[in-house]
């Protein structure tokens, strides 16, 4: 079959092997073709039915405007990240490693990753992610699933845009299908007795972690802060600790990163007066020798993993007192409604937690400021009484 542009045409090979061509010309005129091979497709008429329906969907997207050049498609996923990237000029330290540490964990060593990027489909994205646990069988968290596939979205897209896809499979119903529900956890805040409960319980059992519960109920410290403290951050003649770097575990592997999460959690927190003490005091009593962590894992080989802290320590700390667990976040939490009991405002808190707006701080804990405009007025009627 000759047609005036594009064509199909018998090609006979050595050893038996016969195929269909199909040539035609891109938007550029410029001739690309095609081979349907009789065995791959079974017999020579099937071959050709291949070979009839390709050019016909060719010939439509040329003219639609919908046009991919077949042959740049066939480049695979994982060569595709490594021509293009994950990650952008204005992404910080952090956030580069993380992304580039999911995609290699999670995306790297799954069959997708070696499938060529114009064959990737939406069913492909949906089980990728369907099939995301861990290694005991326990599912990831929402927050790391949606990393992996904002990362697919993210690649996929770019490949849309370099004119290797018609459309991103990663922008369907079907693709998002397994990402579970963003349900918002009701937060724990703790008073300051239960606090003080926790820290003696803990002091009882395990006496060189009891500071931790001090450190985080009057601090609002996350999780990875405390742990990658390291004794030259505590300014003890001033009453303050600097926060700038923070523990990450990756394949079950502790990294001490010398950045901070993000770039407004760098950040000087004043430590009041008891709490510094007991810092002092494990400092007396716990430091290892030519050991920088304040607390470190038994041999100073690594920070204290907190799971480990969590399943050995808190738990049972709390079971013993019959109080209900939590978690070392619940402590951040208790520490913007010890704050708020102390009398701090907003923008004190919301630069005591590192966040980088009063409003993320304003709309994490709207529940603790909601008598803020009552205690203004307060403010005002007292302003007032002096001149009525």
């Amino acid at each position: 079959m000759t047609q005036k542009k594009n064509m199909i045409y018998r090609q006979n090979g050595s050893r038996g092997s016969s195929s269909w061509i199909v040539r035609w010309r891109d938007n550029n005129r410029v001739m690309k073709s095609k081979a349907f091979n009789d065995k791959k497709y079974g017999n020579r008429t099937e071959s050709y039915n291949q070979a009839v329906a390709f050019l016909k969907t060719i010939e439509a997207d040329l003219v639609k405007g919908d046009y991919i050049d077949p042959h740049q498609s066939k480049i695979t996923l994982d060569d595709f990240k490594h021509e293009v990237g994950i990650t952008k000029a204005s992404h910080e330290n952090h956030t580069i490693e993380t992304l580039e540490n999911v995609y290699n964990e999670h995306i790297a060593t799954h069959h997708l990753a070696n499938k060529s990027v114009g064959s990737i489909t939406a069913n492909d994205i949906s089980q990728l992610i369907k099939g995301l646990e861990k290694a005991n069988g326990e599912p990831y968290s929402r927050s790391l699933i949606v990393k992996v596939y904002l990362i697919l979205k993210v690649l996929l897209r770019e490949a849309v845009e370099m004119d290797y896809l018609r459309k991103n499979p990663a922008d369907t119903q079907l693709a998002k299908k397994w990402i579970p529900k963003n349900a918002k956890k009701k937060k724990t805040y703790l008073d300051r007795f239960k606090v003080n409960a926790i820290y003696k319980q803990v002091d009882k059992t395990h006496p060189q972690y009891s500071a931790v519960v001090q450190l985080l109920a009057y601090t609002g410290l996350r999780s990875g802060e405390f742990r990658a403290l390291e004794w030259a951050d505590i300014d003890w003649n001033n009453a303050t600790v600097s926060v700038s770097k923070t523990v990450e575990e990756v394949g079950g592997k502790i990294q001490l990163k010398k950045y901070p999460k993000t770039k407004s959690s760098t950040r000087v927190i004043s430590i009041d007066k008891i709490t510094l003490n007991i810092l002092r005091e494990h400092k007396e009593k716990f430091q290892q020798p030519n050991c920088e962590l304040i607390f470190p894992d038994k041999n100073c080989i690594n920070a204290i993993r907190g799971n480990n802290f969590k399943r050995r320590i808190l738990f049972p700390a709390c079971d013993e007192i019959g109080m209900e667990r939590i978690n070392l976040h619940d402590f951040r939490h208790t520490s913007v409604r010890l704050a708020r009991e102390s009398g701090a405002d907003i923008h004190a808190i919301s630069k005591r937690l590192g966040h980088s707006t009063i409003g993320l701080t304003s709309d994490t804990y709207s529940e603790l400021f909601e008598d803020i405009d009552q205690e203004l007025v307060k403010g005002l009627e007292e302003l007032q009484r002096d001149v009525i």
